[in-house]
């Protein structure tokens, strides 16, 4: 490798928006090398997969696109998109060179495109099964060929191999289905020179975008180098540190595998699902709220036995001023001067469901409770008509790990070549930045980053940590997270000996066997926990698809003064104490 290059990257996803003057900053100042941009993921749960339903809405697409492919044209900039439609299916790859063909004919681009596909054979599933090539892919059931059968469809996550074959045959753009997130950057890089390391350590950092700046921002660029890259966020409010960096990507060292092995993602249709939400506002109800919900239940089993038996036909309550958002892992558990429900019900059919779901809301309403007063009714209902039907509910019922054969990793996702066009005259690029827009962006100095104070007297965590965060750690685990932006901060913490397994298992009702990970790591001065998630994420029961407010108890257990052993497990409010 001779020289450095740049990488552009607008946003963390494709669809969901950027500023143009930023994107056109980057074109211009850093003159990228490519464009790339990540367009999926598993985060939103199954249900894309499930009802082939793109991330975005088709106009958010074409309003992302619309720039990116004008500075590919004009200034012949390679981009290259990865799970392309969000779920990175064969279909929605077709449709993404569709979206693609049409703004190239009304503006009078031509483009050689590859588009690779990510679909699976599920004959080569069941022989990999058969011959025990096949394993879980995080804490759940080994893969029976009865899963992939009921799979209403599979792709699997193609690594750097069929990007880097695609870039031999020099096509203007690339059309990815189902990828590993950092796959298309690493694979621009390793083709281009770059260590494999650094090549996938900057692609797990520059595939979410700006969102590893300070404070969280869409567009990025990345400068490589053989051995080494740096981060420049293109909003001139914004700043990348060691810590905002880390905190996306705790380190990277490419070790190669004897076997190589690809992940399976495929869903499996549970149902249909009908909702109703109101409110109580009654204190006399909301003192018995518990065991008022468990006799309507039980009233439903009565008129519907099949409800609560198998996995297909269930009802839910979620109960916001109780334990809404994080339910089982909950210990904070107090009363509220109002509660607000969600009901849901799913069942084999939506008819069904509805039919169900309806009985539940009515019982709620006319069900009577000790001490009651308010005889005309029970629950606010804010809207008309009372039961909303919510359509298909799927749950991941592939992801796993295939072993493959030698050559494998590019013959399971084909690549097809696309010559599109229009022989209509060509219209010069038009101007994108005015003088003044130029010198805000040479002008302006990054926001100041703000210090957290601390003291030698016991503090909540919140005010001795820089990041503290909860995420999905895929369909089946969680992943709680604390960072400190000082060696003294973390030490101090760490000498504590503050975050046990015995403290998890009390801040978040697990046991041993749901902490699968919980470690320092020293060089980003980072905690981490991951636990097996309660429920599956995005099926039947979800709470909170992203897994991002599941950080909550962390934020107030106090870290004992510096040297000094925690010796009792407090919150600030003081309504959970117990010596450790």
């Amino acid at each position: 490798m001779d020289s450095s290059f740049t990488i552009l990257t607008p946003n963390a996803m494709l669809g969901y928006g950027y500023r143009e003057d930023h994107f056109w900053y980057g074109v211009e100042k850093y003159n990228p090398a490519a464009i790339i941009v990540d367009s999926g993921s598993t985060d939103g749960g199954p249900y894309k997969l499930g009802m082939n339903k793109m991330t975005c809405g088709r106009e958010s697409y074409i309003r992302d696109l619309s720039p990116i492919l004008e500075a590919c044209f004009y200034r012949k900039i390679k981009v290259l998109i990865g799970s392309v439609g969000g779920d990175g299916s064969d279909k929605h790859v077709e449709e993404m060179l569709e979206i693609v063909r049409g703004i190239a004919e009304s503006n009078g681009y031509s483009f050689k495109i590859a588009t690779i596909r990510a679909g699976m054979d599920r004959t080569l599933i069941k022989e990999r099964i058969r011959s025990n090539r096949c394993s879980p892919c995080g804490p759940l059931d080994p893969l029976t060929v009865k899963d992939v059968d009921a799979a209403v469809d599979v792709v699997a996550q193609m690594g750097a191999e069929p990007f880097m074959q695609a870039l031999k045959d020099d096509p203007d753009i690339i059309l990815g289905g189902r990828s590993y997130d950092p796959a298309p950057f690493a694979a621009f890089c390793m083709s281009r020179g770059v260590d494999p390391g650094v090549a996938w350590h900057m692609g797990k950092i520059m595939e979410c975008g700006g969102i590893c700046a300070v404070p969280k921002g869409r567009s990025m660029i990345a400068t490589m180098r053989k051995d080494s890259f740096d981060l420049i966020p293109l909003s001139p409010l914004e700043r990348c540190t060691p810590l905002s960096v880390a905190s996306h990507t705790l380190g990277a060292v490419f070790s190669p595998t004897p076997v190589y092995q690809i992940k399976l993602e495929g869903v499996e249709l549970l149902g249909y699902r009908t909702i109703f939400i109101g409110g109580i506002r009654d204190p006399i109800l909301i003192s018995q709220i518990d065991d008022f919900l468990e006799k309507v239940r039980q009233y439903t089993h009565g008129l519907f036995p099949a409800l609560d038996k198998s996995e297909k036909c269930r009802l839910n309550y979620h109960i916001y001023g109780r334990n809404a958002v994080m339910g089982p892992l909950e210990t904070e558990i107090s009363v509220a001067y109002e509660l607000g429900i969600m009901g849901e019900v799913m069942a084999e059919t939506q008819e069904l469901s509805h039919t169900i779901t309806n009985n539940v809301r009515t019982s709620l309403l006319h069900m009577p409770y000790e001490g009651q007063l308010a005889t005309t009714g029970n629950f606010a209902s804010p809207l008309s008509p009372h039961e909303q039907e919510a359509g298909a509910v799927f749950k991941f019922s592939l992801y796993h790990l295939i072993d493959l054969n030698a050559g494998e990793e590019l013959d399971l996702f084909p690549i097809r070549f696309h010559q599109i066009g229009t022989t209509s005259p060509v219209q010069e690029e038009k101007g994108h930045l005015t003088q003044s827009q130029l010198e805000f962006f040479t002008s302006t100095k990054p926001l100041p980053i703000a210090r957290k104070e601390t003291t030698q007297d016991a503090v909540a965590m919140m005010n001795i940590a820089k990041v503290i965060r909860s995420k999905n750690s895929g369909p089946f685990e969680l992943t709680l997270d604390i960072m400190f932006d000082d060696q003294e901060s973390y030490e101090r913490v760490k000498k504590a000996d503050l975050l046990t397994n015995s403290i998890i298992k009390r801040l978040y009702r697990v046991e041993d066997h749901d902490i699968l990970t919980n470690m320092y790591f020293e060089p980003a001065l980072a905690w981490k926990c991951t636990l097996k998630r309660p429920w599956a994420q995005g099926s039947f029961g979800e709470r909170d698809t992203l897994g991002t407010q599941q950080h909550a108890p962390l934020l107030t257990l106090l870290v004992p003064a510096s040297g000094k052993k925690a010796l009792m497990n407090g919150k600030l409010n003081g309504k959970v104490n117990g010596t450790i």
